[in-house]
């Protein structure tokens, strides 16, 4: 298994200003992880920064961390040419930073039709917008993906449909192996069904419970409620998940850790645990 960890894992940190992306990049070549993906949910900051995007991509060569994914939003409701645009210039930082795969998003997190006919208006300028993305992506040698993510553009026969509809060869899915719970599909059936399409995999864990014992915890579709831990110490069935996604050795899998233990202990703590997981 090609494991890594996402600098979401970072966030907190990184926002007080106690760590940046090189301390992040020297924390991996000291740690178990190979790999790193660059989360960026407001991308803004590296377009307006190029010399950090250009010093940390040749630190993480210097070092042997490869950065192999980055991860921006993106909102493709309506097919906009100015948000693809801007969404091609993102990818244009990913090429920067060395990565071969691109993960966008197509809608805010929280966003979810009203019916069925909003959602295939909105799909079919979704499939647009992703073409149009993915045709950029393929001439900087890209994989230009959307991740099961949020609440629309969730569940494993959606993003398998859009694959389909799309019709790219360079576009696939970054699988999440929890997020499907959030539209109440069970993480087996998430990871099944998209395997096959992924060019990534992220790695979390979540506490579940039909009721919320105090604050901090998602609310689902289906009702119920999620919060983030050390993988392994959650209620996923990981080593099940691992199992599948060890059938595609290929594919980069990265560790997104949201729990409210301290970091970057539990960071380590979940790459030693999906680790002894999979027996390596």
């Amino acid at each position: 298994m090609k494991l890594g960890v996402s600098s979401y894992c970072f966030r907190a940190l990184m926002a007080r200003g106690e760590m940046d992306l090189i301390a992040v990049l020297d924390w991996v070549a000291a740690s178990p992880a190979g790999h790193l993906e660059v989360a960026a949910p407001d991308g803004q900051y590296y377009l307006d920064h190029d010399e950090v995007v250009r010093t940390a991509a040749a630190h993480a060569a210097d070092i042997g961390v490869p950065i192999v994914n980055y991860l921006v939003s993106g909102d493709l409701r309506t097919a906009d040419e100015k948000e693809i645009d801007l969404l091609r210039r993102q990818l244009d930082v990913a090429h920067r930073f060395g990565a071969r795969i691109f993960r966008h998003d197509v809608a805010p997190w929280a966003w979810r039709e009203q019916d069925p006919g909003e959602f295939e208006s909105t799909f079919e300028q979704v499939v647009l917008g992703c073409r149009a993305v993915a045709d950029h992506a393929a001439e900087l040698g890209i994989v230009s993906t959307i991740e099961n993510h949020g609440f629309f553009m969730n569940g494993s026969e959606r993003l398998a449909r859009l694959v389909h509809e799309v019709d790219r060869p360079n576009f696939r899915v970054t699988l999440d192996l929890g997020n499907g719970l959030c539209v109440g599909e069970v993480p087996g059936k998430t990871a099944a069904g998209l395997i096959d399409v992924a060019a990534s995999v992220g790695v979390k864990d979540f506490h579940i419970r039909r009721t919320a014992p105090g604050d901090g915890w998602l609310k689902t579709l289906a009702g119920d409620y999620l919060l983030g831990t050390i993988a392994g110490h959650g209620d996923l069935d990981l080593p099940g998940l691992l199992a599948l996604v060890g059938t595609r050795p290929d594919v980069p899998v990265s560790l997104e850790f949201e729990g409210l233990e301290a970091t970057p202990q539990a960071i380590e703590r979940s790459l030693n645990n999906i680790l002894g997981l999979v027996g390596a």
